[in-house]
């Protein structure tokens, strides 16, 4: 069983939240209804948020962002 730190979960949970940001955005430009749209564009916003908070403790705790 590997150990990891709370830099290497930060990190992937960062690299999880921008891929989540980009997937919905991507499915909002693909999407035909508008409320669809304006969910998708709303779940993009909130996970970019997530991420930019997450990029925000990786410098924190002294990692690279």
């Amino acid at each position: 069983m590997s150990n990891f730190s709370d830099l290497d979960m930060l990190y992937d949970y960062e690299k999880d939240t921008s891929a989540a940001a980009v997937g919905y955005m991507t499915f909002s430009t693909k999407a035909s209804d508008s409320d669809l749209i304006t969910r998708y564009m709303q779940l993009a916003q909130e996970a970019s948020k997530v991420s930019e908070q997450t990029r925000k403790l990786i410098l924190k705790n002294g990692g690279i962002a």
